[in-house]
């Protein structure tokens, strides 16, 4: 499956902006998992073999995630923990809502029921170096992530229709 993701770093900001994203593992909720502590919210961007190299050359954490077998390509992830700064919205048609940490769940909820169009997501992210742990490697830290929400496919047909009042 090759990936129809851009991704550039904008000398400006200091931030990678990532256009038709792909998340896994996304936990934004900060529920205990198997990998992950109770509060710490994050999730698994999926990287081109391109974009491995650079966040490798940055000294960034990144995983790969060998095909199962010769017919699967390698999988590139690479973490990105999810703060309260972080601004987060959904968008629907032409309406955005942000989301505030206490509603952040609200994403994996989307993402569990298929609504989330994976590829068409966007991001904004930087690389920081964690101050408090001595010799610790770089992360990624989210700033900005639009989640587009797919319509109900029945809704659709109706689309035309006037709701009443």
């Amino acid at each position: 499956m090759s990936m129809n993701t851009n991704c550039f770093y904008d000398e400006e900001t200091g931030r990678y902006v990532v256009k038709g994203a792909r998340i896994l593992f996304p936990n934004f909720e900060g529920a205990e998992q198997d990998y992950n502590q109770a509060g710490k919210r994050n999730f698994r961007l999926q990287l081109t073999e391109g974009m491995a190299d650079e966040m490798k050359s940055r000294g960034v954490y990144v995983r790969a995630r060998e095909g199962r077998d010769e017919t699967e390509e390698t999988q590139y992830l690479m973490k990105i923990g999810v703060y309260t700064d972080a601004d987060v919205r959904l968008l629907s048609g032409r309406t955005m809502t942000a989301l505030t940490p206490d509603n952040f769940d609200m994403v994996d909820r989307e993402f569990r029921k298929g609504h989330v169009k994976n590829g068409e997501i966007d991001l904004e992210f930087h690389i920081s170096k964690n101050t408090r742990v001595m010799s610790s490697s770089p992360y990624a830290r989210l700033d900005t992530i639009i989640l587009p929400i797919r319509k109900s496919r029945i809704l659709e047909d109706y689309e035309d229709y006037e709701d009443a009042e």
